[in-house]
């Protein structure tokens, strides 16, 4: 059982790997260069989005990655409860 629960946890750490190569893509250099454009949300006023130490919105990629390894980790103890009861 421990190796099904670690291969969830390893997928599920794959997985969100996968979802911030793109992030991790985007700059070329580090640290990336302010420039005249920069904008800083929430200093205007205009947007209402979320705001520095308010926290963010959560994102559908962290949804699915809890209900998927909540069911996964359901699905392994389940499948060891029936085992054990079918082989008595």
């Amino acid at each position: 059982m421990g190796k099904r629960i670690a291969g969830t946890v390893v997928t599920a750490g794959l997985f969100v790997m996968w979802s911030a190569a793109s992030a991790l893509a985007q700059t070329s250099t580090y640290p990336p260069t302010p420039s005249a454009t920069t904008s800083v949300e929430g200093v205007s006023g205009g947007n209402d989005g979320p705001t520095a130490f308010t926290g963010g919105r959560i994102g559908f990629a962290v949804v699915a990655i809890v209900v998927l390894l909540a069911l996964g980790i359901t699905a392994s103890v389940v499948a060891r409860r029936r085992s054990s009861r079918v082989a008595g």
